[in-house]
């Protein structure tokens, strides 16, 4: 099979289990409103933030490894990449060593650290405690998962995440339904899987890279110091992402109310729906991007990215839109017990960037495969304290407009970054023409106007009275929304090959 192929096994099965994955949020997340309340949602996203302030460290070694096994088994040199495999195991074993004692004090002393009303303390400790494991736990299989990206088997890991999503599903309803209601089930449930998952992992591993195992007789302070030199780019790029969006659920815990918190946490559904989207079209994408750098092949890469990018625009956009036109619709199905109007306001903003980025942010996995980390992430973390730096303005002059201020200026910060940042430095490392870049964001925002249009007619035309008319619109949406882009975004010739394909199979 070729390289191509298994990238797009990759983005099919990466695609399946975000649907499934929503799927699962769509269906919980109004039964855990309803059982335990906004506060209790929150609380769950809240530790999860948590999580990733401790990824700071974790990101520094692990971020790369991948990256450089990879590099190194591509040009032949088995040994090599070894010794990056066994380095980056001693160091997560280091590292858990170090963040286990730190995540007891944050849990014990947990009433002290964050506000917490109207739910009992203990059983929100309890559900911090079941997620700082779930953390360890999965460094420990992030070990295993590297011979997946090695050998661009990403899809291994997409079924493995879709199968546990689904178990996930069926065990909280479970014992939501038959035990006594407890916030910490959410989490609880989400480690055992994660611990009966790690047989498969090591047994992938052995499957797929065979050759490349732990041994400490590899062990190498220099394989060490060369993923740390560059992964902690990735820290820094992780501390930007914590500053522009990572503290807004703690912003408004601390600064508003715990039932602010709970409605961000809500709002934040589909954004974070959006990012795991988007994030999981580059990780698809990414082994492919590296193998073809590490065979200074510029020419794959840029024929990748074209398509890559042009694939992203139709898949990150046709949703966005539509949520944007039919969001109050959706939360007044979804949520009833809301305020639709407060929460679609809320999605939007923190929607907005990928209006703009939807496509391009492809480019991210050019950094990686290139090493080229410092501009990208330095310019991360300044947006990120000028976020803050807004936000607390914001917050102290305009209080009303608290929670708007909280999601929104992190997504304008966004779209300023990747048009005067991003988009420029990739060209340079490319040597290409940034206008190469800029006409396919002008081609995202075209597509995103002709969906408005289309969502709108459609809104006018068909009333939404239950989920059935809503369903129906959001099909007819997407339908002729991706009919709309195909024609947008295909050229002439792309558009008659298709038209070949499709004629050939009649």
């Amino acid at each position: 099979m070729s390289n191509k192929f298994y990238t797009i096994l990759n983005l099919v099965t990466g695609l399946f289990t975000v649907i499934v994955q929503f799927a699962t949020s769509f269906f919980l997340s109004p039964f855990i409103v309803k059982a335990l309340g906004a506060e209790a949602n929150g609380y769950t996203q809240l530790a999860a933030n948590f999580v990733m302030y401790a990824s700071l460290l974790t990101t520094a070694f692990n971020s790369m490894a991948s990256r450089f096994v990879s590099v190194a088994y591509y040009q032949g040199n088995i040994d090599k990449a070894r010794g990056y495999y066994s380095s980056v195991y001693v160091a997560n074993i280091g590292l858990i060593a170090l963040l286990l004692p730190i995540s007891i004090v944050v849990a014990l002393r947990l009433e002290h650290v964050i506000v917490i009303d109207n739910v009992d303390v203990l059983d929100v400790k309890l559900l911090f405690v079941c997620i700082f494991a779930n953390f360890f736990v999965g460094l420990i299989s992030s070990l295993y998962s590297i011979s997946m990206y090695v050998k661009n088997a990403i899809y291994y890991s997409n079924i493995l995440n879709c199968i546990r999503t689904i178990c996930n599903a069926i065990l909280l309803f479970a014992v939501f339904s038959l035990l006594p209601v407890k916030i910490f089930y959410v989490s609880f449930v989400a480690l055992m899987l994660s611990i009966f998952l790690i047989p498969a992992y090591v047994y992938y591993q052995n499957r797929l890279l065979p050759d490349v195992h732990f041994d400490k007789e590899y062990f190498s302070w220099r394989a060490v110091k060369d993923m740390l030199s560059s992964g902690v780019w990735n820290s820094v790029n992780q501390c930007g992402h914590l500053l522009q969006t990572g503290f807004d659920l703690l912003l408004a815990n601390l600064f508003v109310s715990p039932f602010a918190m709970g409605l961000v946490a809500v709002s934040k559904t589909i954004p974070s729906a959006i990012i795991q989207l988007a994030t999981t079209i580059n990780n698809n994408f990414s082994p492919s991007i590296t193998q073809s750098w590490a065979k200074g092949d510029m020419g794959s890469i840029m024929k990748e990215l074209r398509i890559a990018i042009r694939i992203s625009i139709v898949i990150e956009s046709v949703p966005i839109v539509t949520f944007c036109c039919l969001g109050i619709q959706f939360y007044s199905l979804w949520q009833p017990t809301l305020d639709p109007y407060i929460l679609t306001l809320l999605s939007v903003l923190g929607c907005m960037a990928f209006i703009v980025v939807a496509g391009t942010q492809i480019l991210y996995n050019v950094f990686t495969a290139s090493n080229h980390l410092k501009v990208n992430s330095l310019t991360f973390v300044a947006m990120g304290v000028v976020n803050i730096i807004i936000v607390y303005c914001g917050l102290k002059f305009y209080p009303r407009y608290n929670m708007y201020i909280i999601v929104g200026t992190s997504s304008v910060l966004a779209i300023l970054r990747q048009l005067c940042v991003v988009l420029p430095y990739v060209s340079r490392l490319l040597g290409v023409s940034c206008t190469i870049f800029y006409k396919e964001t002008f081609l995202t925002l075209i597509c995103c106007a002709v969906n408005t249009i289309i969502a709108l007619a459609i809104l006018k035309v068909c009333t939404i009275s239950g989920w059935l008319s809503f369903i129906i619109d959001v099909v007819l949406v997407g339908v002729l929304a991706v009919l709309s882009e195909c024609f947008l975004l295909l050229n002439a010739e792309e558009r008659k090959r298709i038209k070949q394909l499709i004629s050939r199979r009649k």
